[in-house]
């Protein structure tokens, strides 16, 4: 096995198991990294550098559930460019050169005053001093030798992209910068990619159906989305996708799949209109992360009846024939939204491998399997085990955590742990669809589904589906239960998914 092989393997594992940093309270007006900082650093030093490597700061990015994995953080062998010598007179491209370049002849204040207003109520001159010198740092990736490639990203209906190398001493580190269009920064984070990627499928019928970028929401959290519609008079029914936990983009990316993008291609082509867009978490890291109030809702449910309120208006779209499909956290989290949609825009719900328990409970059977395998060392068991336990203490306490509690922030914690989905969906009347991959690992299949059957075994209007071949991605496998590097293989979700799902919701048409 090669060594860029051997990395992303440990990144893999990493990612998948336990790289929990839900987002830190931080203010502008303060030191700029979370209070825990740095006994949080040196726990993890002590434990899994691997873990440090992956976090440049303590972010959202990485979580028991999150589907944005980091498998090639390391690049070597970038050559560096003369940042004076770089054709900066696009202006986007002239702003963040001259952000990199502020930052590292330490001009803060210069750096400072090239990000948007929303974005300076998050962080200040501080924060980005501590950032950029933590940086090299938190990586042991050497001292800072120069820029290298600039490439401009796709700019979406929210942000221009840019992703910046930055050539370190030991590898280099894809920075992507965000700008909002009066050209200030934004937001900025780790640049994540995996190739190759899965293709699109060959249900998709890109013939059938037109997509159309839309963003939902305003202020200081709008999200670039796509809506895709079937070609023809309509109205027609919508789906709306909705993730797991993390800062995932509209297709779902992970590794080497792209679950999202086969379900909202799939579906378009059988007729029904499905909306995806970027989580909050994803085009607004930093701005999230940094939140003092940051709970579950406001990363998964509040933006998902936005987007219902925002179908409401699209003409070809039937307002009355509004479906939600969560996975994982997100499935897990339908009830919450069911039981928030005042206007009752929701007509049903899929839940795709969400809980029917808490968080915590999952978290630690992910992490019983994982250490049988040999995929987690006795000492990353032990301590992370007994931090998840912190969760299921009934005097924990967002506002005074345990001192020994390094997950991130407590506010976050407090917000999701008591959530029991199929509890809560016991006594709700919205029609579910519940569907399981059976070699699922991090939400196993013979856990969760008999408490969603025993919960809801008095509702009329639950049907399941469950696919003895399927992971927790939805693609198939080998083998009783699958394994972390079982993403790194492009695939798709089967078409027989695809059509169950189409099946259940034009049938609640009828």
């Amino acid at each position: 096995m090669g060594k860029k092989k051997r990395i992303g393997n440990k990144l893999l594992l990493v990612s998948a198991i336990c790289t929990i940093t839900i987002p830190s309270v931080s203010y502008a007006e303060e030191v700029t990294l979370p209070k825990n900082f740095a006994i949080a650093s040196s726990l993890y030093e002590e434990r899994n550098m691997d873990v440090l490597k992956t976090s440049v700061y303590p972010n959202t990015y990485n979580n028991p559930f999150n589907h944005q994995f980091i498998p090639t953080l390391k690049e070597t062998n970038t050559t560096i460019k003369k940042v004076d010598n770089i054709d900066d007179e696009n202006p986007i491209i002239s702003t963040t050169l001259s952000f990199i370049r502020h930052m590292n002849s330490e001009d803060y204040k210069s750096a400072f005053d090239l990000t948007s207003r929303s974005l300076q109520k998050i962080i200040s001159e501080e924060w980005l001093k501590s950032y950029w010198e933590g940086l090299p740092l938190q990586l042991q990736a050497g001292s800072f030798l120069g820029i290298g490639e600039v490439i401009q990203k796709e700019t979406n209906s929210v942000h221009a992209n840019v992703e910046v190398k930055l050539v370190f001493e030991q590898f280099t580190v894809p920075l992507l910068i965000k700008l909002d269009p009066s050209g200030k920064i934004d937001d900025f984070q780790l640049s994540m990619s995996f190739s190759p990627v899965a293709e699109r499928p060959s249900y998709s019928k890109p013939e059938s159906f037109v997509d159309k970028e839309v963003v939902v929401g305003s202020g200081a959290f709008p999200l670039p989305g796509t809506l895709s519609v079937p070609k023809g008079k309509g109205p027609f029914q919508a789906v709306i996708l909705v993730q797991g936990s993390g800062a995932t983009d509209q297709d779902e990316t992970a590794f080497a799949l792209k679950p999202f993008r086969d379900l909202a291609e799939g579906l378009a082509s059988k007729g029904i209109a499905v909306l995806r867009y970027n989580k909050r978490t994803y085009e607004h890291g930093l701005k999230t992360q940094y939140s003092p109030f940051y709970t579950v809702d406001k990363e998964t449910t509040d933006d998902a009846l936005l987007v219902t309120h925002f179908l409401q208006n699209e003409p070809m779209i039937n307002k009355n024939q509004i479906y939600i499909l969560g996975h994982s956290q997100g499935g897990m989290m339908l009830p919450k939204m069911i039981e928030k949609d005042q206007n009752q825009n929701i007509a049903g719900a899929i839940v795709m491998g969400g809980p029917a328990r808490t968080i915590q409970d999952v978290v630690l059977d992910q992490f019983e399997y994982l250490f049988s395998i040999g995929a987690m060392k006795s000492d990353e068991y032990k301590f992370y085990k007994s931090q998840f336990e912190l969760l299921n203490d009934p005097n924990f306490s967002s506002q005074n955590p345990p001192k020994d509690f390094y997950l991130g922030s407590a506010v976050f914690w407090d917000s999701i742990r008591k959530i029991k989905a199929a509890e809560m969906s016991k006594e709700q009347k919205t029609p579910l669809l519940i569907i399981q991959g059976e070699r699922d690992y991090q939400v196993q299949s013979k856990i969760e589904i008999p408490l969603w059957k025993e919960q809801l075994k008095d509702r009329d209007n639950v049907d399941y589906r469950l696919y003895p071949k399927l992971n927790h991605f939805f693609t198939e496998g080998d083998g009783e239960i699958s394994k972390p590097d079982e993403y790194y293989s492009p695939a798709n979700i089967p078409e027989y998914v695809i059509n169950d799902i189409a099946a259940w919701v034009q049938g609640r048409s009828k």
